[in-house]
């Protein structure tokens, strides 16, 4: 086999998973045209229940401001409180953020540890320690919540087999330069494709913030497992195959997106890896298992493995490239 042949032929093979996860992504997006998207109206419980407020923070100053703005929430004070869930190593930062138990004493609690073992899903089971409500909500340190968010999540959670709510992500600097709008772009595919297509077979994932849990759902499948780097999507899997609902609400909340290569490099390699290992580790239990059907098991699998195409559109272009480096393809006639 010559140079031009292999090269054509590792081609070959790069585009197969590409196809694979095109179709799907197409026949999806069909489906999306016929899901119907108008979102369910959810009333308030009679009784507000008791939630935490998590913010997990590793020297991000800019946590003060997503702190702030969980001061503002539009819910009875004795109803929730603040955690601020902090790894920093930066003393100023550190002190900055102590600040909020004197001035919220009671209220606004804080955690700190010495080591970064299990990074923020150790962090956060961590915080559980001393953390008091039934429904836990999370928010990473560059996220602006809004006023009616905690009123606006909680509403879903008066069926009690309900686990999971996550709501919508917007973007606050998305027209910072192209990166920051192409990461936008990804996302905002994400969040008006296919988590409503998600919520339509009960196969909504929680994206790490913004979102909410039902303690109790979260302690019996074992909290976050601090070795996963996509905890968030592990924790759904393992809600979805126990048979609980989970519910993907039109509700935006204001976020950053990566403003630079790297950053966002990062961002869908750690994406990409922890995501299909979340489907390999879990891929017996998602194939067995009664609680799913059929819809639920193809939406998880896409949801797990779809960030794996990146890698092999790059190994395309590459072989793609080396193929007609080495020689044009011989076109094969027949007769």
């Amino acid at each position: 086999m010559d140079m031009q042949a292999f090269t054509l032929f590792l081609y070959n093979i790069a585009i197969l998973p590409v196809i694979f996860l095109s179709v799907l992504f197409i026949l999806l997006s069909l489906i999306n045209l016929v899901v119907d998207r108008k979102q369910q109206r959810y009333k308030l419980p009679k009784e507000l229940p008791f939630i935490s407020v998590q913010v997990p923070t590793f020297n991000d100053p800019i946590a003060v401001r997503c702190i702030e703005r969980c001061l503002r929430f539009d819910y009875p004070k004795d109803k929730y409180e603040i955690i601020i869930v902090d790894d920093s190593t930066n003393p100023e930062t550190q002190a900055k953020l102590m600040q909020f138990t004197e001035d919220h004493p009671g209220f606004v609690k804080y955690v700190h540890r010495t080591n970064r073992d299990g990074f923020k899903p150790g962090a956060l089971n961590n915080a559980m320690k001393i953390t008091k409500g039934e429904i836990i909500t999370v928010f990473d340190a560059d996220w602006i919540p809004r006023k009616d968010y905690l009123k606006t999540i909680i509403g879903p959670f008066s069926d009690p087999q309900v686990a999971i709510v996550q709501s919508r992500q917007g973007f606050y600097n998305k027209d910072t330069n192209i990166i920051t709008r192409f990461a936008a772009y990804l996302l905002m595919i994400f969040h008006t494709i296919v988590l409503p297509i998600s919520n339509s077979v009960n196969t909504v994932f929680f994206c790490g913030t913004a979102g909410a849990i039902r303690r109790k759902h979260f302690e019996e499948v074992g909290g976050w497992n601090k070795a996963s780097i996509t905890e968030d999507s592990e924790l759904s899997v393992k809600l979805l195959i126990k048979g609980y609902k989970t519910v993907y609400l039109q509700y935006s909340t204001p976020s950053e997106v990566p403003d630079t290569f790297e950053s966002f490099v990062k961002q869908q390699m750690r994406w990409c890896y922890g995501n299909v290992r979340v489907f390999v580790d879990n891929a017996r239990n998602i194939i067995l298992d009664k609680h799913l059907n059929l819809k639920q098991k193809l939406m998880i699998l896409y949801m797990t493995t779809a960030h794996i195409t990146a890698p092999f559109v790059l190994l395309m272009t590459i072989f793609g490239f080396a193929g007609w480096f080495f020689g044009e393809p011989t076109l094969m006639t027949v007769g």
